[in-house]
C-alpha cells in the first residue's frame, strides 16, 4: 500500500508539472482552435433537447452543421460534465486536457503493474506522461480527442490481459466498454488501433489454456463494443456519402502522401509550433524521444536474447531470466508493435497506406506516434523489470525518470497565451459563423457550391456577406412570419400568407430535416447553390415546424446501442448478485 502511494504521488507530481500552463487564465494558441466552440455548441444542443447530439446550429457559416454525426462526442460530453459542475467552457476544455494526462498515467500504471510490478509501472506511467508527442498533441495541436485517447489504450490491453488471466465475464464486458469508449473518443485512432490490437490478442490466445473459450469471449467483447458505439459509427460511416469530406481530406494539402516522416525526424528534430508540410519543411517536431527509443531497444534486446538464448545467458548478473517466458514474449510483441508504429509514419510504409484505403482518412501518418509513445512507455517499464537487483532497479529507474523529465518539461508549454480570452469572446456568434466555419467545413452537404483556391484546395463558395441574419426568410410572395422559436435542431413559426410564397430556411438540407405545415409533412426543395431548405406556403394562416430528426440509420443505430447497453447493464447486475449471494 505504501509503495503504491509513493508511486501514485510521483505520477501526480509529474502530471501537475506538465499541466502547469493549463492553470493560467485564458487559453493558449493551438492548431485546432475549435475546442471551446465545439463544447459550447454541444452544450447548447444538449440543453435544446437533442440527444445524442448530432447537429449544431452556428457552424457551417450559420447554416448549421452535422458536427457530432461524424465527430466523436465523448470528450465534449466529459467537458459538459465539468461545465455542469460550474466551470466555464474554456476551463472545462483545460480540465479535459488535464484529465487526459492524469487518467492516462494512472491507466498505464494499472496495466504495467499487472505485468511487471509497481516500480516498473511508475516508470512506464511517467514515460507515458512525458512523451514528446503528448506535448505536441496538447500544447501545439490542441488535439483534445486524441490526447484523451491516451487514456483508453492501456486500459483496453489491461482488460484483455485480465480476461486472459481470469476468464471472468466481467472482463468481457469491461473490455467491450473500453473499446467502445475509444471509438467514441477518436475514431481515427481507433481505426489503426484495431489493426494493432490483434497481434496482442493472438499472443494471449496462443498462451491460453482454453483457446476456444478465450476466442469466443474476444469475439463477444468485440460485438458488444460495436453495439455500444454503433449509435456513432454507423451514421458516421453510412451518411458520410452525403458530405464533401472525401473532396477535402483525401486530396491536396490534406493528402497523407505529403505527410510522411523522415527517419531522422523520429530520433530528434527541432521543436517548433508550425504545421506539417511536405518533405523536411515541417514546422513541428515528430521525435519519439531518445530515452523512449533507447529503453525500448534495450527491453527488446533483453527479451529477444532470453527467448532465443536463455540457457547460455541465464548466468548474467545484471538481468534476471525467470523460468516463465510469457513476459518476454509480451515485450517482443510490444517491441515489434513499437517498430511497426514508427515504420508506419515513414514513406517506406506507403504501400500499406495505398492498399488500406480507410487509413487514408488519418491524413497524417505521424498520428501513429501515439502508438510509439504507448509501446515505448510500456517497454521502459519492461526494461526496469528485467534488471535483477531491487536497488539496481530503483537506481536505474530514478535516473531514467530524471533524465526524461528535466529536459522534456520544457516541451510542455504553448507558444503563446491569450490571457484576454473569455468564454464570451471564444464563443461569439461572429467568430463561429465565419472564422471557425471557414477553417473546417468537411462535413458540409455534397453539392454545395465550391471553387479551387490558390493552393489547389477545395473551398466552399460562401462569403462573409452570405452569412444569414435570420433562420427563416421569404424568397418571394407576401408572407408575414411571427412567433419564431429556435433551438439548434428545431424551428417553429406562424406564417400569415397573403399569397402563395416560397420560404427559405437557412439550413443545409442534410438528411433528417423535415418540414411540417399544419402538421403535414411537405416536400423540401434544395435546388440552389448552397443546398438550402426551401418550401412553398399556400395562402392563409400556417403553422410551420422545421425539425432535424433521425434517419432510419440513426434510429436503428440508437436502438442497437440502447439494447447493447441494457444487456451489459443487466449482465453486470446479474454478476454482482451472484457474487453477493456467494
Amino acid at each position: 500500500m505504501k509503495n503504491n502511494l509513493i508511486g501514485l504521488i510521483a505520477i501526480l507530481i509529474i502530471s501537475f508539472s506538465v499541466s502547469l500552463p493549463l492553470t493560467r487564465g485564458g487559453l493558449f494558441t493551438m492548431h485546432d482552435d475549435q475546442q471551446v466552440v465545439r463544447l459550447y455548441l454541444f452544450d447548447k444542443a444538449l440543453k435544446g433537447g437533442q440527444f445524442p447530439v448530432r447537429w449544431v446550429d452556428e457552424l457551417g457559416f450559420g447554416f448549421g452543421y452535422p458536427l457530432f454525426n461524424f465527430y466523436p462526442p465523448l470528450v465534449y460530453a466529459i467537458g459538459e460534465a465539468y461545465h455542469l459542475m460550474g466551470f466555464g467552457f474554456i476551463d472545462s476544455v483545460k480540465l479535459v486536457f488535464f484529465s487526459s494526462i492524469l487518467f492516462s498515467a494512472i491507466a498505464m500504471y494499472i496495466f504495467v503493474k499487472e505485468l511487471s510490478g509497481k516500480f516498473p509501472a511508475v516508470v512506464s506511467a511517467i514515460f507515458y506522461i512525458a512523451a514528446p508527442y503528448r506535448a505536441l498533441d496538447i500544447y501545439i495541436r490542441g488535439a483534445l480527442a486524441e490526447s484523451f485517447s491516451f487514456v483508453w489504450l492501456p486500459l483496453i490491453l489491461w482488460s484483455y490481459y485480465k480476461l486472459f488471466k481470469t476468464s471472468q465475464t466481467s472482463y468481457v464486458l469491461l473490455s467491450a466498454i473500453l473499446l467502445a469508449l475509444l471509438m467514441v473518443t477518436h475514431n481515427l485512432i481507433f481505426l489503426p488501433f484495431i489493426l494493432i490490437l490483434p497481434f496482442y490478442i493472438l499472443l494471449l490466445l496462443y498462451q491460453s489454456n482454453k483457446k476456444t473459450v478465450f476466442f469466443k469471449k474476444i469475439v463477444i467483447s468485440a460485438l458488444f463494443a460495436a453495439g455500444i458505439s454503433v449509435f456513432f459509427w454507423a451514421p458516421a460511416l453510412f451518411e458520410k456519402r452525403f458530405t464533401i469530406v472525401d473532396d477535402l481530406l483525401l486530396v491536396n494539402l490534406a493528402n497523407y502522401n505529403i505527410h510522411f516522416v523522415y527517419p531522422q525526424q523520429l530520433w530528434n528534430w527541432t521543436w517548433g509550433f508550425g504545421g506539417s508540410a511536405e518533405g523536411l519543411a515541417d514546422g513541428i517536431s515528430f521525435k519519439i524521444g531518445k530515452l523512449h527509443i533507447l529503453t525500448s531497444l534495450a527491453a527488446f534486446a533483453l527479451s529477444f536474447i532470453y527467448l532465443f538464448n536463455a540457457k547460455r545467458l541465464s548466468r548474467l548478473s545484471v538481468v534476471t531470466f525467470q523460468k516463465e517466458t510469457f513476459s518476454r514474449q509480451l515485450s517482443v510483441i510490444f517491441s515489434l508493435l513499437f517498430i511497426f508504429s514508427a515504420y508506419m509514419t515513414t514513406q517506406y510504409s506507403k504501400f500499406i497506406w495505398d492498399l488500406f484505403k480507410p487509413l487514408q482518412y488519418l491524413q497524417f501518418p505521424w498520428r501513429f506516434l501515439i502508438f510509439t509513445a504507448f509501446f515505448s512507455s510500456i517497454l521502459a517499464g519492461s526494461f526496469i523489470y528485467y534488471l535483477r537487483l531491487t536497488v539496481f532497479k530503483l537506481l536505474v529507474g530514478s535516473i531514467l525518470i530524471i533524465l526524461l523529465t528535466v529536459p522534456n518539461l520544457k516541451l510542455f508549454k504553448p507558444q503563446d497565451f491569450r490571457s484576454y480570452l473569455t468564454d464570451d469572446l471564444a464563443t461569439s456568434e461572429s467568430l463561429i459563423n465565419w472564422d471557425i466555419s471557414s477553417s473546417s467545413f468537411e462535413y458540409l452537404l455534397k453539392g454545395v457550391d465550391m471553387y479551387t483556391g490558390k493552393l489547389g484546395t477545395n473551398i466552399v463558395n460562401i462569403q462573409k456577406e452570405n452569412i444569414p441574419n435570420t433562420k427563416v426568410e421569404v424568397i418571394n410572395g407576401n408572407t408575414t412570419i411571427s412567433d419564431l422559436k429556435e433551438t439548434p435542431h428545431e424551428i417553429t413559426f406562424k406564417a400569415n400568407s397573403a399569397s402563395s410564397s416560397l420560404i427559405q430556411a437557412n439550413l443545409f438540407n442534410f438528411p433528417g430535416w423535415k418540414v411540417k405545415i399544419n402538421d403535414k409533412i411537405v416536400q423540401i426543395n434544395d435546388d440552389n447553390r448552397l443546398k438550402l431548405i426551401t418550401f412553398k406556403l399556400e395562402q392563409g394562416e400556417n403553422s410551420v415546424e422545421i425539425k432535424f430528426e433521425n434517419t432510419f440509420t440513426r434510429s436503428l443505430a440508437n436502438l442497437l446501442s440502447v439494447i447493447t447497453i441494457a444487456v451489459i447493464f443487466f449482465a453486470f447486475v446479474y454478476k454482482w448478485q451472484i457474487l453477493k449471494n456467494n
